[in-house]
């Protein structure tokens, strides 16, 4: 199981259960779109460590930003779907240009390197829908974004997630972990906990009204420091260890969250109708803009 450390400055906001109970409670949709952080008891993902084990886990001889960013969060079916390769003695030609940036330098130009892992991250993918399934029956899909890491990550500052996009929207999102060792995370408050302690001294009123991605930006890069000042938050935070194939879930743009450690996992997000959600007023846009309504009548009763 996870090891967890819980801090006594900030909600308990885990839930563990194993996956007969979340099929017996038609799935887990009320609670992830609470915020909680659902592990799934008892459960590791049938899962070919060792095939990732030879992939390289730096990235930097890749020249081309927007290749290395691809493939920092590249979609899992680049290992097993495509048009299949050409052969030239050795060596596998892709026509696609991330098929050939894992090839080249992740399996370090080696087919049976490649083959294996292509071979893991299939199975991998096939129980991630099966989770999916279970956990989240109502939901009803809009699009798929199966990633996988597997570059190492290292002493994130505590965020919640901007996926860039200002539509009113819900997402389902799965992790798990590919790795040998457990993946380090911290976990602090809730988005809508946090904002509204820090609604006046940050003046985040001037953000009623308009996408709340702005707002978040602010306080991800400009508070607590973003990607370019590490560090700089003295946040409160729950520490957790989620164990080889270990499986969770959560709504990342509400949990903030900190990836201390980590070499290899599974994040898998789907876009859902906002109709088949347990409870459409509490997606994120709309959460967000009633707390602004809730600081406004307070500041008007004062």
């Amino acid at each position: 199981m996870a090891v967890i450390e819980r801090h006594p400055g900030v909600p308990d906001c885990f839930v563990e259960l194993s996956l007969a109970e979340i099929r017996s409670r038609g799935g887990i949709a009320d609670l992830f779109e609470s915020g909680h952080l659902i592990i799934i008891r008892d459960y590791r993902l049938n899962f070919d460590f060792d095939a990732l084990a030879p992939l390289g886990k730096s990235i930097d001889s890749i020249e081309d930003r927007q290749l290395r960013r691809k493939l920092k969060k590249m979609t899992a079916p680049y290992f097993f779907k495509g048009k299949p390769p050409k052969e030239s003695a050795d060596k596998l030609l892709f026509s696609e240009e991330v098929r050939q940036a894992i090839f080249d330098v992740l399996c370090r130009g080696d087919r049976e390197i490649f083959e294996r892992a292509a071979r893991a991250l299939k199975a991998s993918h096939e129980q991630a829908l099966q989770i999916f399934d279970a956990c989240f029956p109502q939901y009803e899909p809009i699009r798929f974004i199966p990633s996988v890491r597997l570059t190492r990550t290292l002493f994130e500052n505590l965020h919640w997630d901007n996926h860039s996009i200002d539509d009113d929207f819900h997402q389902a999102r799965v992790f798990a972990n590919l790795d040998t060792r457990p993946r380090l995370w911290t976990i602090g408050h809730n988005f809508i906990d946090w904002v509204r302690d820090h609604y006046d001294q940050y003046d985040l009123g001037r953000f009623a009204g308009g996408d709340p991605n702005v707002m978040l930006d602010f306080i991800t890069g400009s508070v607590l420091g973003g990607t370019q000042d590490t560090w700089k938050d003295k946040e409160p935070r729950h520490r957790i260890a989620f164990e080889p194939g270990e499986v969770w879930l959560g709504e990342s743009r509400l949990l903030s969250h900190q990836i201390y450690y980590g070499e290899a996992a599974l994040v898998y997000m789907w876009f859902v109708t906002v109709s088949s959600m347990a409870d459409p007023t509490k997606r994120f846009n709309v959460r967000v803009e009633a707390l602004h309504d809730e600081m406004k009548r307070n500041a008007a009763a004062a």
